[in-house]
């Protein structure tokens, strides 16, 4: 008999998405429905958009999430109910774009649903859409909108230019030419914390699973963060429990090894 689990969060990319083998795990997927069909609430919880995640065909893996947090912790809903948003200033966003604007470096800016470019895309724009497969094709120029996640598609040399003329952002290096900036930083955590609070579940019954840096800050607002295999080294030294790699069914392992399935 399975031990009871009220909620559980999943990131995407190397967590349930092998980007080596080009597919979602078959076995971690199947996992998540039966935690589901068992009464667990289930959350993707990723440093993507909404419309990355849409596009990259989260929501059509045959699971009823009842919700998502994107943007690194930034947008967190549940059902239809926003908990958390993070909206930054626009002044900042607009001197970001006057600057990236003049060094020719296209930028992506992301709304609750929707995301554009402020620059058609160049070889930076392609070299990191070729890694993640994230083409987005809108491009129009800034206008005000509601902006809670910004990506610069530009190599490190460009981070201390851009630090030096628009102070006031956070950088958060993920990609060769790839980099989230924002007013102020985003952690997965907070966003599972929101949730966990509105829906009146303690952290002692949730667990939390990812790979990378920005996932660590899910350990201590669960009861235990999982790190798969194959995830990086920060991550592994951070993690309660390090479960096979991604490719060795390390989900669906994990969930039955803590007992969480039969």
């Amino acid at each position: 008999m399975s031990k009871p689990l009220k909620a559980a969060f999943f990131d995407v990319d190397w967590t349930l998405y092998d980007h080596s083998a080009k597919q979602y795990v078959p076995s971690g997927i199947a996992a998540i429905k039966k935690l589901q069909k068992q009464g667990t609430k289930v959350f993707i919880c990723s440093a993507r958009p909404y419309e990355s995640l849409k596009n990259f065909g989260v929501f059509d893996l045959g699971i009823r999430w009842n919700g998502y947090i994107t943007c690194a912790g930034a947008y967190a809903v549940v059902g239809n109910r926003v908990v958390r948003k993070m909206a930054m200033p626009i002044p900042l966003i607009r001197q970001l774009i006057d600057v990236t604007d003049e060094l020719g470096l296209c930028v992506q800016l992301v709304t609750a649903k929707k995301r554009f470019l402020t620059l058609p895309s160049n070889e930076y724009a392609f070299d990191y859409d070729n890694y993640y497969h994230d083409r987005c094709l809108v491009v129009h120029p800034y206008s005000s909108e509601e902006i809670i996640g910004v990506l610069v598609f530009a190599p490190e040399e460009y981070d201390a230019i851009i630090a030096e003329r628009v102070p006031g952002f956070h950088f958060f290096r993920f990609a060769n030419c790839g980099v989230d900036l924002m007013d102020h930083e985003h952690r997965k955590g907070d966003a599972i914390a929101d949730i966990l609070k509105f829906l009146n579940i303690e952290k002692k019954d949730a667990i939390a699973f990812g790979d990378d840096v920005q996932d660590i800050t899910m350990k201590g607002e669960v009861r235990t963060f999982v790190c798969v295999g194959n995830g990086k080294k920060e991550a592994l030294a951070a993690a309660d429990f390090i479960s096979p790699r991604i490719e060795d069914d390390g989900i669906e392992k994990a969930l039955k090894g803590l007992g969480y399935l039969d």
